[in-house]
């Protein structure tokens, strides 16, 4: 048991670094970029999300994560609410939001997130919650699941801002 104690607090330890890696290199994308490019250019083109949509729903995602955690830590096996991402996009008016501001929202959110699952111990990483379309989720799976969601959107920002579709 001891083991496996530390094999998760290490595997823990590492998917906190990528979550603060890509948090990082997030940011150096978002301020190094013009904001005209962050959301006129269209992944994919005329249907698809700009930068800062991207940005915006990362942001959004972010805090729904931590929110999905903390009920796991509050509730027996509590059931995740699905969100509409679309939806999210038009409601938000993402591409009308201050991208500077939502990377700082973004970040605070992030140091909360990372905050939170440090303290958690190797039994509580395996306290679970269901989600209505990937089933039961351990935290130790929810905290993956942020650094993927990362990566697989900074790959969507950095390829619509190289490709420049309208």
């Amino acid at each position: 048991m001891e083991q496996l104690d530390s094999l998760l607090l290490r595997l823990r330890n590492r998917h906190l670094a990528l979550m603060q890696r890509t948090m990082k290199a997030i940011g150096h994308v978002i301020r190094n970029t013009p904001a005209a490019d962050l959301t006129t250019y269209r992944d994919g083109g005329a249907g698809g999300w700009t930068a800062l949509e991207a940005l915006c729903h990362l942001r959004d995602f972010n805090a729904i994560f931590h929110e999905r955690a903390r009920s796991v830590m509050a509730e027996d096996l509590p059931h995740f609410v699905p969100r509409q991402h679309l939806q999210m996009v038009i409601d938000g008016q993402y591409n009308a939001q201050d991208p500077l501001v939502v990377l700082a929202d973004m970040e605070a959110e992030r140091a909360r997130l990372v905050a939170f699952y440090e303290a958690l111990t190797p039994e509580q990483l395996e306290r679970s919650g269901v989600h209505p379309e990937y089933g039961l989720l351990t935290l130790y799976d929810l905290m993956q699941q942020v650094g993927h969601h990362d990566a697989d959107h900074l790959e969507q920002i950095t390829r619509t801002l190289l490709e420049k579709q309208r």
